[in-house]
């Protein structure tokens, strides 16, 4: 953690700035690897292999280095044990925790450049829009959207709430414009009003609560700063029907056994109609019909390496929440973070990509009447 970072950090619990104690740093001086984080509040956060883990109960998720500097820290957040719905909302925030720490583990490597993938998301923005500006990306995963924005000259803060965040460092470890933070995108530990952009793909529709999300991105933006999110669409009725059929049974499976699943189910798309596009639209008298018939999502696939394919089955089996949206749905979700100019415009049938402007004067965020589509959670 470098000191620009420590500027732009706030205690997530009372809201007051940090200070730092170093316990090791990087071979220059000008990295905090090992360290504390500490409020006059008195709450304190580990700084764990450069990255700030601003969790509530983070103790509990680095034994080894709560054991190793048990006489230099000084005070550590700690869990408090909820109560009826609030003990469902943290059980389904710790299971998602869970899930996409295992899935950006497992599929951490950056397979191809990701770079059409990138613009495909955050589209209208330009490579000039990047340029000198602070962004925040919420919900990083391992890193393939953080890693463009900052190849566009952005600085860039990523947080994520699992330890995908370890596979974002790995992927990005060459910017010294890029910073991390583990945290919990509901009690997201920064000053408000800092960022010029902040965007979050394929997040927000993963959240317990969405609008709440939402609410807690919009007061970090600047006045006149742009909010990107990128969310499910609830077109595809008989697939996401289907999917929402036997997710009840996948999330429910140990994560080795359910990688294996996705690999099998991946292995079948591949085969049956990835592979064949691949071949016959190079064919002469099958080039014509098949750019037809093929759907646009097996285009899109026969694009990438098999691995993405293989990581995306994952992520719909394994996650233990999905919403879907229709346009109108969308919408109202990004107008009621009070935000302005609001686009929005379809990836295909699949999702949804929209954009606003936060208003100069930040208004209450309403969260009813959202046209959303709740799905079973397990």
């Amino acid at each position: 953690m470098r000191s620009t970072l420590l500027n732009l950090l706030r205690c997530p619990g009372c809201r007051g700035r940090l200070t730092a104690s170093t316990f090791v740093a990087s071979p220059d001086g000008d990295e905090v690897v090992e360290g504390e984080l500490i409020c006059r509040c008195g709450l304190g956060f580990p700084i764990v292999d450069t990255i700030p883990r601003m969790l509530v109960g983070a103790s509990a998720l680095f034994p080894s280095f709560m054991e190793r500097y048990r006489g230099r820290l000084t005070s550590t957040a700690t869990s408090v044990t909820p109560n009826g719905s609030r003990q469902q909302f943290e059980r389904l925030l710790t299971k998602t925790r869970e899930s996409f720490g295992y899935q950006w583990t497992a599929f951490s490597q950056m397979v191809c450049d990701f770079r059409e993938n990138f613009w495909n998301y955050l589209s209208p923005a330009t490579p000039e829009f990047f340029r000198g500006r602070l962004g925040l990306d919420a919900g990083c995963g391992f890193g393939r959207h953080i890693y463009h924005a900052a190849s566009y000259g952005a600085e860039m803060i990523g947080v994520d709430v699992s330890r995908a965040i370890d596979a974002t460092r790995q992927n990005t470890k060459q910017f010294r414009s890029v910073h991390l933070v583990q945290a919990d995108i509901y009690q997201l530990p920064f000053a408000e009003g800092i960022f010029d952009f902040i965007y979050s793909v394929g997040v927000i529709h993963h959240l317990p609560d969405p609008a709440r999300g939402l609410k807690s991105l919009v007061p970090l933006l600047k006045p006149g700063g742009t909010l990107f999110l990128w969310l499910y669409s609830s077109k595809r009725k008989v697939v996401n029907f289907l999917l929402e059929t036997i997710r009840p049974a996948t999330t429910r499976m140990p994560h080795r056994l359910l990688q294996v699943v996705s690999w099998a189910s991946a292995a079948i798309d591949w085969s049956v109609f990835v592979l064949p596009y691949q071949t016959l639209k190079g064919v002469r008298g099958f080039a014509g019909p098949v750019e037809r018939l093929t759907p646009a999502r097996v285009k899109l696939y026969s694009r990438y390496p098999f691995q993405v394919l293989y990581a995306d089955w994952f992520d719909r089996l394994a996650t233990p929440i999905r919403f879907y949206y229709d346009e109108a749905g969308v919408r109202a979700l990004v107008g009621s973070g009070g935000l302005s100019d609001i686009q929005v415009t379809p990836t295909g049938l699949y999702g949804w990509r929209a954009c606003g402007i936060r208003r100069e004067q930040a208004q209450g965020i309403e969260v009813s009447g959202l046209h959303e589509q709740k799905v079973r959670v397990s």
